[in-house]
């Protein structure tokens, strides 16, 4: 386990999904995210390939909607709040505001998506994030300001 990072500086370690696996409240298949890229006590930077897994546990009629990569974002955002309390905290997605997507579904992107979440707030039982979402070639798929409570 990767405690206690200074602030300015990034773990670039990568941390596949069972190095995290235990840090948060999902169990597969519903854990989207494949690594933990970088992180540090302020963000977190993730990248998953499961969209482009025909058995995607969100995947409906065979498509895969924009509005998931919140659950993308969200389980980035809880990846972040077990690696810096060493446990799994079970938590409420409580607002996402000024959302902004930029593709019409997650069917078009064939590459891996990269997640950056943002600690812009912390409180004692949660937190504010600033989310983005881009795909290989750096185009951005959403910007968003998401609030976890934890219970």
């Amino acid at each position: 386990m990767i405690i206690g990072n200074k602030i300015n500086k990034m773990n670039n370690k990568p941390l596949n999904q069972t190095q995290f696996a235990h840090l948060i409240p999902h169990a597969a298949p519903m854990i989207l995210i494949d690594q933990v890229d970088a992180w540090n006590t302020q963000q977190i930077h993730c990248s998953t390939q499961s969209h482009l897994l025909s058995d995607n546990p969100l995947r409906l009629a065979g498509s895969l909607s924009v509005i998931h990569l919140i659950e993308y974002g969200a389980q980035c955002m809880a990846i972040h709040g077990g690696l810096l309390s060493g446990k799994s905290t079970p938590g409420y997605l409580a607002a996402v505001r000024n959302a902004h997507f930029y593709i019409d579904s997650l069917d078009t992107v064939t590459g891996p998506l990269h997640i950056e979440a943002n600690a812009e707030l912390k409180i004692e039982n949660g937190a504010v994030y600033l989310l983005r979402i881009s795909d290989s070639h750096d185009t951005l798929l959403l910007d968003a300001r998401a609030t976890v409570i934890n219970t």
